[in-house]
C-alpha cells in the first residue's frame, strides 16, 4: 500500500484543492490513498468549518482519501470538545501547526488537546520547520511526557530546523518522520539516523507537484526505503492492510 502523509484540502489562495484534483493526482502518481488535512485559515481559526470540509472530501473517496482534523489549543474545552466530535465523525490524525496557531508544542496549553488525542488513538501530526515555534526539538520535549501517543514531525524540520532531525529524532522513539519539502537526499540522511521504519513519504500538495514528489522520491530514494517509507509503516499506525484502506 502506498499512501501520501500530509496533503491540504482547501478553497482559497495556494490551497485550492479538492477531493476531485486530489484523485486524479493520486492515480498519475500511482499512489493508493492519502491523508488530507484542513488548510491554513481553518487550521488557525475556522477549525469546525475545516474539519467538516474534510470529511464531507473524504467521504466522496473512502478508500482513497483518509481524514485529518484540526484543533487550536488556545481554544481550551471548546478544542477537545470539537476533536471529539471530529474523532468520533471519522477523523484519524490531529493536525497541530504551531506557528500558525501560535503556540509552542512543548508548552502546557496543548496536554489536554494532545492527551484526548492520545486517549482516542489519533496520530498527532505537528508542522515543523518555521523559524520559532517549529523547532524538532520542541517536539522531542513533547513527546517524551507523552510516551503513549505517536507524533509525527511534519516536513522533518524544513527549512530552518533540518539539520536538527538526525539527532533529535532518535532520542524520541514515538516519533516518525514525515519528509514533505524535504529533498530525497536530505531525507535519506533522515533515515540514516532514525531508521527507514520511521521514515513517511508525504508531498504536501497542492503546495508542492504530489506526482512530482512521488517521481524524485522513487527516483532517488533507495529501493530498500520503498516499502515502510512510501505506505507500510503509516499504514500500520493507522491499522490499515491490503489495498486502499481495508481494515484490519
Amino acid at each position: 500500500m502506498t499512501i501520501d502523509g500530509y496533503v491540504t484540502l482547501g478553497r482559497e489562495r495556494e490551497t485550492v484543492y479538492s477531493a476531485d484534483d486530489l484523485v486524479r493526482d493520486l492515480d498519475r502518481a500511482g499512489v493508493d490513498m492519502a491523508i488530507a488535512a484542513p488548510a491554513d485559515r481553518e487550521i488557525a481559526v475556522f477549525n469546525r468549518r475545516g474539519n467538516d470540509f474534510i470529511l464531507s472530501e473524504a467521504k466522496k473517496y473512502p478508500d482513497r482519501i483518509i481524514p485529518s482534523c484540526t484543533v487550536n489549543p488556545w481554544y481550551g474545552q471548546d478544542g477537545v470538545d470539537e476533536l471529539v466530535r471530529a474523532a468520533r465523525l471519522g477523523a484519524r490524525l490531529l493536525v497541530l501547526h504551531p506557528t500558525i496557531q501560535g503556540f509552542l508544542i512543548n508548552d502546557d496549553l496543548a496536554d489536554s488537546v494532545i492527551a484526548k488525542a492520545e486517549e482516542h488513538r489519533m496520530l498527532v501530526y505537528v508542522h515543523t520547520g518555521g523559524h520559532l515555534y517549529g523547532a524538532p526539538w520542541q517536539l522531542v520535549d513533547c513527546a517524551l511526557r507523552f510516551p503513549g501517543c505517536t507524533f509525527i514531525m511534519g516536513h522533518a524540520g524544513a527549512t530552518d530546523f533540518w539539520n536538527d532531525v538526525p539527532h533529535a529524532g532518535t532520542i524520541a522513539p514515538n516519533i516518525y518522520i514525515e519528509g514533505s519539502f524535504a529533498r530525497p537526499f536530505s531525507f535519506i540522511n533522515h533515515l540514516n539516523a532514525v531508521g527507514v521504519d520511521r521514515g513517511i513519504m508525504g508531498s504536501s500538495a497542492p503546495r508542492n507537484s504530489l506526482v512530482f514528489e512521488w517521481e524524485q522520491h522513487r527516483r532517488y530514494m533507495p529501493p530498500e526505503t520503498y516499502g515502510p517509507v512510501f505506505g507500510d509503516t503509516l499504514a500500520k499506525l493507522l491499522g490499515l492492510k491490503g489495498n486502499r484502506g481495508d481494515s484490519v
